[in-house]
Protein backbone atom coordinates (compact mmCIF):
# COMPACT_ATOMS: atom_id res chain seq x y z
CA UNK A 1 0.00 0.00 0.00
CA UNK A 2 1.21 3.44 -0.97
CA UNK A 3 1.60 5.81 1.86
CA UNK A 4 -0.20 9.15 1.20
CA UNK A 5 0.69 12.59 2.62
CA UNK A 6 -2.57 13.44 4.14
CA UNK A 7 -6.05 11.61 5.46
CA UNK A 8 -8.34 13.11 2.46
CA UNK A 9 -6.67 15.25 -0.96
CA UNK A 10 -8.86 17.28 -2.61
CA UNK A 11 -7.21 19.28 -6.13
CA UNK A 12 -9.15 22.47 -5.66
CA UNK A 13 -8.44 23.68 -8.96
CA UNK A 14 -9.05 21.62 -12.15
CA UNK A 15 -9.10 22.00 -15.45
CA UNK A 16 -9.59 18.87 -17.19
CA UNK A 17 -12.04 20.00 -20.47
CA UNK A 18 -9.68 21.34 -23.16
CA UNK A 19 -6.08 20.85 -23.89
CA UNK A 20 -5.91 25.14 -24.92
CA UNK A 21 -5.90 24.23 -28.34
CA UNK A 22 -7.72 27.22 -30.44
CA UNK A 23 -11.22 25.92 -31.85
CA UNK A 24 -12.00 28.14 -34.47
CA UNK A 25 -10.27 28.15 -38.20
CA UNK A 26 -8.84 31.69 -37.55
CA UNK A 27 -7.22 30.46 -34.17
CA UNK A 28 -5.42 28.22 -35.96
CA UNK A 29 -4.43 30.78 -38.60
CA UNK A 30 -2.93 32.80 -35.48
CA UNK A 31 -0.77 29.86 -34.24
CA UNK A 32 0.79 29.73 -37.96
CA UNK A 33 1.51 33.32 -37.20
CA UNK A 34 2.81 32.82 -33.68
CA UNK A 35 0.37 35.36 -32.31
CA UNK A 36 -1.75 32.94 -30.15
CA UNK A 37 -1.69 32.20 -26.75
CA UNK A 38 -4.44 30.11 -25.44
CA UNK A 39 -5.47 32.16 -22.97
CA UNK A 40 -7.76 34.71 -25.17
CA UNK A 41 -9.47 32.81 -28.05
CA UNK A 42 -12.17 30.52 -27.99
CA UNK A 43 -10.71 26.97 -27.23
CA UNK A 44 -11.98 23.50 -28.21
CA UNK A 45 -13.16 21.22 -25.78
CA UNK A 46 -11.50 18.16 -24.84
CA UNK A 47 -12.37 15.71 -22.39
CA UNK A 48 -8.72 15.29 -20.45
CA UNK A 49 -11.11 13.07 -17.67
CA UNK A 50 -8.76 9.58 -17.90
CA UNK A 51 -5.22 10.99 -17.23
CA UNK A 52 -6.45 13.18 -14.88
CA UNK A 53 -8.29 9.97 -13.40
CA UNK A 54 -4.22 8.01 -13.30
CA UNK A 55 -2.70 11.06 -12.00
CA UNK A 56 -4.94 11.29 -9.11
CA UNK A 57 -4.67 7.69 -8.49
CA UNK A 58 -0.95 7.83 -8.56
CA UNK A 59 -0.78 10.51 -6.22
CA UNK A 60 -3.87 9.62 -4.03
CA UNK A 61 -6.01 12.77 -5.03
CA UNK A 62 -9.40 11.72 -3.62
CA UNK A 63 -11.13 14.52 -5.51
CA UNK A 64 -11.20 17.98 -7.57
CA UNK A 65 -12.91 20.55 -7.84
CA UNK A 66 -13.27 21.64 -12.09
CA UNK A 67 -13.49 24.71 -13.02
CA UNK A 68 -14.72 26.15 -16.56
CA UNK A 69 -11.75 28.24 -18.06
CA UNK A 70 -11.31 30.19 -21.52
CA UNK A 71 -14.25 30.78 -23.89
CA UNK A 72 -14.94 27.71 -25.60
CA UNK A 73 -15.37 25.32 -22.31
CA UNK A 74 -19.08 25.21 -21.11
CA UNK A 75 -20.91 24.72 -17.77
CA UNK A 76 -22.63 21.58 -18.82
CA UNK A 77 -19.17 19.47 -20.26
CA UNK A 78 -18.18 19.97 -16.25
CA UNK A 79 -21.74 18.71 -15.10
CA UNK A 80 -21.13 15.91 -17.30
CA UNK A 81 -18.25 14.78 -16.02
CA UNK A 82 -19.45 15.42 -12.37
CA UNK A 83 -22.27 12.96 -13.21
CA UNK A 84 -19.89 10.22 -14.99
CA UNK A 85 -17.67 10.25 -11.67
CA UNK A 86 -19.54 11.70 -8.54
CA UNK A 87 -16.89 10.22 -6.08
CA UNK A 88 -14.19 11.77 -8.06
CA UNK A 89 -15.54 15.61 -9.16
CA UNK A 90 -17.51 18.29 -8.24
CA UNK A 91 -17.30 21.79 -10.14
CA UNK A 92 -18.14 25.31 -10.39
CA UNK A 93 -19.90 27.68 -12.85
CA UNK A 94 -19.49 30.92 -14.77
CA UNK A 95 -21.07 32.88 -17.08
CA UNK A 96 -19.58 30.78 -20.12
CA UNK A 97 -21.88 30.90 -22.41
CA UNK A 98 -22.42 34.46 -22.35
CA UNK A 99 -19.09 35.15 -23.20
CA UNK A 100 -18.88 32.46 -26.29
CA UNK A 101 -21.88 34.17 -27.58
CA UNK A 102 -20.80 37.63 -27.64
CA UNK A 103 -17.02 36.42 -29.19
CA UNK A 104 -18.84 34.50 -31.78
CA UNK A 105 -20.94 37.77 -32.63
CA UNK A 106 -23.68 37.26 -30.90
CA UNK A 107 -25.64 39.25 -28.14
CA UNK A 108 -23.02 41.53 -26.27
CA UNK A 109 -22.20 40.61 -22.92
CA UNK A 110 -24.08 42.25 -20.21
CA UNK A 111 -23.76 41.46 -16.45
CA UNK A 112 -26.73 40.77 -16.13
CA UNK A 113 -27.05 38.16 -18.35
CA UNK A 114 -24.37 36.58 -16.79
CA UNK A 115 -25.99 36.45 -13.40
CA UNK A 116 -28.50 34.89 -14.91
CA UNK A 117 -26.89 32.20 -16.59
CA UNK A 118 -25.42 31.69 -13.30
CA UNK A 119 -28.39 31.43 -11.74
CA UNK A 120 -29.66 28.67 -14.00
CA UNK A 121 -26.33 26.51 -13.61
CA UNK A 122 -26.61 26.75 -9.75
CA UNK A 123 -30.09 25.88 -9.58
CA UNK A 124 -29.42 22.48 -11.10
CA UNK A 125 -27.30 21.16 -8.18
CA UNK A 126 -24.30 20.21 -10.02
CA UNK A 127 -22.56 23.18 -8.84
CA UNK A 128 -20.81 23.80 -6.01
CA UNK A 129 -18.98 27.38 -6.47
CA UNK A 130 -18.87 30.30 -8.58
CA UNK A 131 -16.08 30.77 -10.91
CA UNK A 132 -12.82 30.50 -11.54
CA UNK A 133 -13.28 33.81 -13.57
CA UNK A 134 -16.49 35.64 -12.37
CA UNK A 135 -18.47 38.04 -14.39
CA UNK A 136 -16.53 40.69 -15.56
CA UNK A 137 -12.99 39.46 -14.80
CA UNK A 138 -12.39 39.37 -18.85
CA UNK A 139 -13.02 42.99 -18.70
CA UNK A 140 -10.55 44.71 -21.11
CA UNK A 141 -9.43 42.12 -22.96
CA UNK A 142 -11.39 43.71 -25.93
CA UNK A 143 -12.65 40.37 -27.19
CA UNK A 144 -15.61 40.42 -25.47
CA UNK A 145 -18.19 43.21 -26.87
CA UNK A 146 -19.84 44.67 -23.86
CA UNK A 147 -17.62 43.05 -21.46
CA UNK A 148 -15.31 46.72 -21.59
CA UNK A 149 -12.84 47.89 -18.88
CA UNK A 150 -11.52 49.44 -17.29
CA UNK A 151 -13.42 49.35 -14.03
CA UNK A 152 -13.82 51.54 -11.31
CA UNK A 153 -13.15 50.38 -7.46
CA UNK A 154 -16.80 50.93 -7.06
CA UNK A 155 -18.25 49.42 -9.68
CA UNK A 156 -16.68 45.67 -8.96
CA UNK A 157 -17.69 45.97 -5.28
CA UNK A 158 -21.45 46.70 -6.48
CA UNK A 159 -20.83 44.08 -8.97
CA UNK A 160 -19.08 41.38 -6.17
CA UNK A 161 -22.59 42.54 -4.06
CA UNK A 162 -24.91 40.70 -6.49
CA UNK A 163 -22.51 37.87 -6.99
CA UNK A 164 -22.07 37.23 -3.30
CA UNK A 165 -26.08 37.20 -2.81
CA UNK A 166 -25.79 34.49 -5.24
CA UNK A 167 -23.45 32.64 -3.47
CA UNK A 168 -25.20 33.28 0.05
CA UNK A 169 -28.51 32.36 -1.19
CA UNK A 170 -27.14 28.85 -2.80
CA UNK A 171 -24.71 28.11 -0.02
CA UNK A 172 -21.65 28.09 -2.18
CA UNK A 173 -18.14 30.18 -1.91
CA UNK A 174 -17.76 32.87 -5.28
CA UNK A 175 -14.09 32.25 -6.72
CA UNK A 176 -12.38 35.61 -6.72
CA UNK A 177 -9.57 35.51 -10.02
CA UNK A 178 -9.65 39.83 -10.47
CA UNK A 179 -5.48 39.56 -10.57
CA UNK A 180 -5.75 38.56 -14.33
CA UNK A 181 -6.63 39.97 -17.54
CA UNK A 182 -8.82 42.87 -15.13
CA UNK A 183 -8.40 45.95 -16.21
CA UNK A 184 -9.14 48.68 -12.92
CA UNK A 185 -9.37 52.17 -13.24
CA UNK A 186 -7.85 53.98 -10.21
CA UNK A 187 -5.54 53.34 -8.04
CA UNK A 188 -6.92 50.23 -5.97
CA UNK A 189 -5.46 46.16 -5.19
CA UNK A 190 -7.11 42.91 -5.29
CA UNK A 191 -5.73 43.31 -1.58
CA UNK A 192 -8.35 46.47 -0.86
CA UNK A 193 -10.94 44.49 -2.98
CA UNK A 194 -11.04 41.00 -1.03
CA UNK A 195 -11.27 43.45 2.22
CA UNK A 196 -13.88 45.54 0.88
CA UNK A 197 -15.94 42.82 -0.44
CA UNK A 198 -15.90 40.86 3.11
CA UNK A 199 -17.08 43.88 4.75
CA UNK A 200 -19.56 44.27 2.99
CA UNK A 201 -20.72 40.43 2.66
CA UNK A 202 -19.74 39.39 5.94
CA UNK A 203 -22.17 36.12 5.00
CA UNK A 204 -20.61 34.86 1.85
CA UNK A 205 -17.43 32.36 1.70
CA UNK A 206 -15.27 34.07 -1.05
CA UNK A 207 -11.91 31.92 -2.61
CA UNK A 208 -8.96 34.11 -3.86
CA UNK A 209 -7.52 31.52 -6.20
CA UNK A 210 -4.04 30.86 -6.65
CA UNK A 211 -3.55 33.20 -3.60
CA UNK A 212 -1.57 35.54 -5.82
CA UNK A 213 -0.61 38.74 -5.28
CA UNK A 214 -0.62 40.99 -8.48
CA UNK A 215 2.72 43.79 -7.34
CA UNK A 216 4.51 40.71 -5.67
CA UNK A 217 7.08 40.61 -8.72
CA UNK A 218 7.48 45.14 -8.13
CA UNK A 219 7.43 44.52 -3.73
CA UNK A 220 8.20 41.37 -3.23
CA UNK A 221 7.88 39.90 -0.04
CA UNK A 222 6.62 42.69 1.71
CA UNK A 223 3.43 42.62 -1.17
CA UNK A 224 2.70 39.01 0.26
CA UNK A 225 3.00 40.18 3.72
CA UNK A 226 0.42 42.71 3.38
CA UNK A 227 -1.82 40.87 1.58
CA UNK A 228 -1.69 37.80 4.01
CA UNK A 229 -1.99 39.86 6.60
CA UNK A 230 -5.23 41.06 5.23
CA UNK A 231 -6.61 37.76 4.60
CA UNK A 232 -5.43 36.85 8.20
CA UNK A 233 -7.98 39.42 9.76
CA UNK A 234 -10.86 37.65 6.72
CA UNK A 235 -13.16 35.32 8.43
CA UNK A 236 -14.96 34.52 5.39
CA UNK A 237 -11.94 34.61 2.64
CA UNK A 238 -10.05 31.50 1.13
CA UNK A 239 -6.87 30.75 -0.39
CA UNK A 240 -5.84 28.37 -2.69
CA UNK A 241 -1.88 27.51 -1.70
CA UNK A 242 -1.41 26.05 -5.53
CA UNK A 243 2.08 27.44 -6.69
CA UNK A 244 3.07 28.24 -3.47
CA UNK A 245 6.53 28.04 -2.21
CA UNK A 246 7.42 26.53 1.52
CA UNK A 247 8.37 30.40 2.19
CA UNK A 248 5.00 31.67 1.42
CA UNK A 249 3.15 29.32 3.60
CA UNK A 250 5.91 30.63 6.43
CA UNK A 251 4.54 34.10 5.60
CA UNK A 252 0.78 32.95 5.67
CA UNK A 253 1.14 31.87 9.34
CA UNK A 254 3.29 34.32 10.71
CA UNK A 255 0.63 36.77 9.34
CA UNK A 256 -1.78 34.71 11.58
CA UNK A 257 -4.01 32.70 8.96
CA UNK A 258 -5.19 29.64 9.97
CA UNK A 259 -5.06 26.01 8.28
CA UNK A 260 -8.61 26.23 8.04
CA UNK A 261 -8.57 29.07 5.76
CA UNK A 262 -6.13 27.56 3.14
CA UNK A 263 -6.64 24.97 0.07
CA UNK A 264 -4.60 23.19 -2.36
CA UNK A 265 -5.00 23.27 -5.66
CA UNK A 266 -2.91 23.97 -8.78
CA UNK A 267 -4.70 24.79 -11.94
CA UNK A 268 -4.09 20.94 -13.20
CA UNK A 269 -5.03 20.42 -16.62
CA UNK A 270 -3.24 20.83 -20.47
CA UNK A 271 -2.83 24.36 -19.22
CA UNK A 272 -0.34 26.47 -21.18
CA UNK A 273 2.35 26.52 -18.23
CA UNK A 274 5.71 25.21 -17.77
CA UNK A 275 6.83 24.50 -14.09
CA UNK A 276 10.70 25.71 -14.55
CA UNK A 277 13.74 26.54 -12.87
CA UNK A 278 16.50 28.21 -12.74
CA UNK A 279 17.39 31.31 -15.34
CA UNK A 280 13.95 31.68 -16.96
CA UNK A 281 15.58 34.71 -18.63
CA UNK A 282 17.29 32.98 -20.77
CA UNK A 283 14.56 32.20 -23.39
CA UNK A 284 11.79 34.46 -21.87
CA UNK A 285 10.89 37.89 -20.86
CA UNK A 286 12.83 39.80 -18.51
CA UNK A 287 11.63 39.68 -15.39
CA UNK A 288 12.75 40.23 -11.96
CA UNK A 289 13.76 36.86 -10.17
CA UNK A 290 11.59 35.94 -7.88
CA UNK A 291 14.44 35.70 -4.40
CA UNK A 292 12.30 33.87 -2.28
CA UNK A 293 11.76 30.62 -4.22
CA UNK A 294 13.73 28.33 -6.94
CA UNK A 295 10.98 27.31 -8.65
CA UNK A 296 7.63 28.73 -10.57
CA UNK A 297 5.10 28.10 -12.66
CA UNK A 298 5.42 30.32 -16.14
CA UNK A 299 3.11 30.82 -18.43
CA UNK A 300 4.57 29.10 -21.89
CA UNK A 301 4.61 32.01 -24.00
CA UNK A 302 6.44 33.88 -21.96
CA UNK A 303 9.25 31.92 -24.00
CA UNK A 304 10.01 33.57 -27.23
CA UNK A 305 10.09 31.11 -30.50
CA UNK A 306 8.58 28.14 -27.71
CA UNK A 307 4.91 26.76 -28.52
CA UNK A 308 2.47 28.71 -26.72
CA UNK A 309 0.96 25.83 -25.15
CA UNK A 310 3.13 22.31 -23.87
CA UNK A 311 2.37 19.35 -25.88
CA UNK A 312 2.31 17.10 -22.31
CA UNK A 313 0.89 17.78 -19.08
CA UNK A 314 2.90 19.13 -16.44
CA UNK A 315 3.23 17.50 -13.34
CA UNK A 316 1.50 19.98 -10.98
CA UNK A 317 0.38 16.83 -8.35
CA UNK A 318 3.83 15.80 -8.38
CA UNK A 319 5.42 19.60 -7.74
CA UNK A 320 2.71 20.71 -4.98
CA UNK A 321 3.00 17.61 -2.82
CA UNK A 322 6.68 17.66 -2.64
CA UNK A 323 6.21 21.12 -1.42
CA UNK A 324 3.82 20.32 1.27
CA UNK A 325 6.23 17.75 2.57
CA UNK A 326 8.72 20.24 3.05
CA UNK A 327 6.35 22.61 4.77
CA UNK A 328 5.59 19.29 6.68
CA UNK A 329 8.88 19.53 8.38
CA UNK A 330 7.30 22.48 10.59
CA UNK A 331 3.55 22.16 10.24
CA UNK A 332 1.72 19.93 12.20
CA UNK A 333 -0.21 16.65 10.26
CA UNK A 334 -3.39 18.13 11.79
CA UNK A 335 -3.15 21.66 9.47
CA UNK A 336 -2.09 19.60 6.60
CA UNK A 337 -4.93 17.68 6.88
CA UNK A 338 -6.89 20.65 6.66
CA UNK A 339 -5.04 22.28 3.81
CA UNK A 340 -4.92 19.15 1.77
CA UNK A 341 -8.69 18.76 1.91
CA UNK A 342 -10.65 19.37 5.03
CA UNK A 343 -10.76 23.02 4.26
CA UNK A 344 -12.01 22.10 0.74
CA UNK A 345 -14.43 19.46 2.16
CA UNK A 346 -16.21 21.96 4.19
CA UNK A 347 -16.36 24.64 2.01
CA UNK A 348 -17.54 22.73 -1.10
CA UNK A 349 -19.37 20.01 0.82
CA UNK A 350 -17.43 16.91 -0.13
CA UNK A 351 -18.86 13.31 1.06
CA UNK A 352 -15.46 12.24 3.01
CA UNK A 353 -15.27 8.35 4.30
CA UNK A 354 -15.34 8.59 8.35
CA UNK A 355 -15.63 11.60 11.13
CA UNK A 356 -13.61 12.77 13.30
CA UNK A 357 -10.91 12.69 10.46
CA UNK A 358 -9.62 16.21 10.48
CA UNK A 359 -9.31 18.83 13.61
CA UNK A 360 -11.59 20.60 15.60
CA UNK A 361 -12.61 22.71 18.72
CA UNK A 362 -8.74 23.49 18.74
CA UNK A 363 -8.61 26.89 19.89
CA UNK A 364 -5.02 27.99 17.80
CA UNK A 365 -6.61 26.96 14.71
CA UNK A 366 -10.02 28.07 14.79
CA UNK A 367 -9.59 30.53 17.75
CA UNK A 368 -12.59 32.07 20.07
CA UNK A 369 -15.08 29.93 17.69
CA UNK A 370 -13.22 26.88 18.76
CA UNK A 371 -16.69 25.55 19.40
CA UNK A 372 -18.65 26.38 16.36
CA UNK A 373 -15.93 24.26 14.87
CA UNK A 374 -17.42 21.19 16.66
CA UNK A 375 -18.29 18.65 14.73
CA UNK A 376 -15.85 20.08 11.75
CA UNK A 377 -17.61 18.34 8.86
CA UNK A 378 -21.59 18.13 9.01
CA UNK A 379 -22.61 14.72 9.89
CA UNK A 380 -25.19 14.52 6.50
CA UNK A 381 -21.31 14.28 4.43
CA UNK A 382 -20.30 11.31 5.93
CA UNK A 383 -20.15 8.49 4.31
CA UNK A 384 -19.80 6.07 7.10
CA UNK A 385 -21.08 8.00 10.66
CA UNK A 386 -19.96 7.32 14.12
CA UNK A 387 -22.80 5.60 15.75
CA UNK A 388 -25.92 7.84 16.83
CA UNK A 389 -25.04 6.87 20.60
CA UNK A 390 -21.47 7.94 20.83
CA UNK A 391 -20.64 10.75 23.28
CA UNK A 392 -18.35 13.09 23.78
CA UNK A 393 -17.64 15.48 26.45
CA UNK A 394 -16.91 19.07 24.39
CA UNK A 395 -16.88 21.06 27.70
CA UNK A 396 -13.83 22.89 28.34
CA UNK A 397 -11.69 21.89 31.29
CA UNK A 398 -11.18 23.92 34.07
CA UNK A 399 -8.16 22.85 36.14
CA UNK A 400 -9.18 23.38 40.46
CA UNK A 401 -6.73 25.51 42.38
CA UNK A 402 -5.46 24.34 45.05
CA UNK A 403 -5.66 25.79 48.57
CA UNK A 404 -2.22 26.49 50.05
Amino acid sequence: MRRSIARFIVDTHCHITTLYQPGTKEGWEMVERCEWNGLQYELEPFDNCFLTLYDMDRYGVDMAILLPSIAGTLNESQAKLVKRFPDKFRACCSDQKTVLNAMRGGAPWTFKAALKEIEEALKTGYFVGIGEFVPGTRAGSGLIPGCEGPVSFEQRVEEWAALCELGIKYDVPVLCHDQILFMRKGNWTLTDLLAKVSEMNPKAKIVQTHGAVEDERERGMDAIRDMYTVVASLDNVYMETGGWCEKQFEIAFEAGVTANHLMWGHDYGNVPQYIVRGNIEKFGPKLKPLEYRKTLSLMAFGYKNFPAVPTYQPDFYGWGLRTIDRVGDWLTQDEINLILGGTAAKLYKLPVPYSRMFPEGRPDIFGDKWEESIPFIPRDQVQHPDPEDLKMSTKPFIPKVRKP
